[in-house]
């Protein structure tokens, strides 16, 4: 314990360490407040004029604005919306042709409501989401909630049309999701996003503590003194890379608590009872709503990043001097990034690497919106499941494999 309490204190007081931490802290609020700042929406002046709100004034408007839609998302409601949206259409021509007074108080008031609806009663054939002005509104108070069901089934056959083991695990998914949806309208999806873009900037400053931990010592030639030491073989491998995870973590957590608290005061707290299928697509498969899909995504991204680090504290006892162990770090970092893009969608080599999961269109929040499934003959996984299976068994891998790198070096 006195060993592990002076590696702290070691790490702790590292310039390094400090500059990166109070830059982690510094993002965490700067990330909370993007999507606040960006928020905005018009409403009519008393004067007849378009009044802009912008940042909180515009969440504080949306949230009374929207209230009365606030709670179950039952077939009657969705219909009466409707029945409103196509009787302004049809009066106006156009929905641009609508006067802006009338559209705020009773068009813009419904359009929480019919969120998924086009996508709901889309083309079977080609998934493309039907003109609203098409749906009819006595079709959709007898049978919204099995179209969706039908949707996802129409859309499972035109993805995963070879593998029917995907398509019953998406249709035993999605029969657990329970109905009917609630909403709570506040929460932007682009508040997700830089939730999910915060975590790749801990991952990448994280990484840079991480690298230079065992490399620098073995590049100034000081690692030879703790060879001579009393504990300075095993032992000091696993209280050294202790010490390096309690930091790691104490960030991400410090870091994750700031930022999400600011989000949540921002947008209100309410919105979190939002059923996710209201803010992303109306057949998402998890059974979730907003505050889970937040916490889920804090857990995932927070177990990606300790195995992210395990690798690079694996790379540091194996490379000769910090820069090599930083900038092979960095690759294997956004390899899964590159590896999403460059690849076309899921892959192995997207999802079974340790950073896989964190960055934008390879994310959990978007793993978890996608219907990507891995296929290994006749078996079909979904690939947040293998990302997370896969973080969980690189952390003791990688952890070990430091240790006994380190241990191996100094037979050397």
């Amino acid at each position: 314990m006195r060993l592990f309490m002076l590696e702290m204190k070691r790490l702790v007081k590292t310039r390094r360490t400090l500059i990166l931490v109070f830059i982690a802290l510094v993002f965490s609020v700067i990330m909370a407040y993007l999507p606040v700042r960006f928020e905005s929406i018009n409403r009519p002046g008393e004067d007849g004029s378009i009044v802009e709100l912008d940042g909180l004034e515009a969440l504080q408007f949306k949230k009374n604005y929207y209230r009365k839609t606030n709670g179950e998302v039952t077939p009657e409601k969705v219909a009466e919306a409707l029945r409103i949206y196509q009787s302004y259409v049809r009066e106006y021509g156009t929905l641009d042709e609508v006067p802006l007074d009338l559209y705020v108080e009773n068009i813009l008031a419904v359009r929480p409501v019919l969120q998924g609806l086009s996508e709901a009663f889309a083309d079977p054939k080609t998934g493309i989401g039907t003109d609203l002005m098409k749906i009819n509104p006595d079709e959709v108070e007898e049978s919204y909630y099995e179209k969706c069901r039908n949707h996802l089934n129409d859309i499972m056959n035109l993805e995963q049309k070879k593998y029917p083991a995907a398509r019953q695990y998406a249709a035993d998914k999605y029969s657990k999701v329970e109905v009917p949806f609630q909403l709570y309208t506040g929460v932007s999806r682009d508040a997700f996003d830089y939730t999910e873009l915060y975590i790749l900037v801990l991952m990448v400053l994280c990484t840079a503590i991480a690298a230079p931990i065992f490399a620098n010592e073995y590049q100034t030639g000081s690692d030879n003194i703790f060879r001579c030491a009393k504990y300075g073989r095993m032992r000091f491998a696993v209280v050294r890379i202790t010490a390096s995870c309690c930091i790691f973590i104490a960030v991400f957590i410090l870091g994750m608590a700031i930022h999400l608290t600011i989000l949540n005061l921002a947008f209100g707290t309410e919105c979190l009872k939002t059923s996710m299928q209201m803010l992303f697509s109306i057949i998402n498969l998890p059974n979730m709503n907003l505050g889970q899909l937040q916490l889920t995504l804090a857990v995932c991204g927070g177990i990606s990043l300790i195995a992210s680090m395990s690798c690079a504290l694996f790379l540091s006892a194996k490379c000769k001097d910090s820069l090599t162990a930083l900038l092979i770090s960095f690759v294997v970092l956004f390899l899964p990034i590159f590896a999403y893009f460059g690849l076309g969608g899921s892959t192995w080599l997207s999802t079974i690497l340790p950073s896989a999961g964190i960055g934008m269109q390879n994310s959990f929040l978007y793993q978890f919106v996608d219907f990507q499934f891995l296929h290994l003959g006749k078996l079909s996984l979904w690939t947040p499941y293998v990302i997370f299976i896969s973080a969980v068994i690189e952390i003791p891998a990688f952890l070990i494999l430091a240790v006994r790198t380190y241990c191996r070096r100094q037979r050397l």
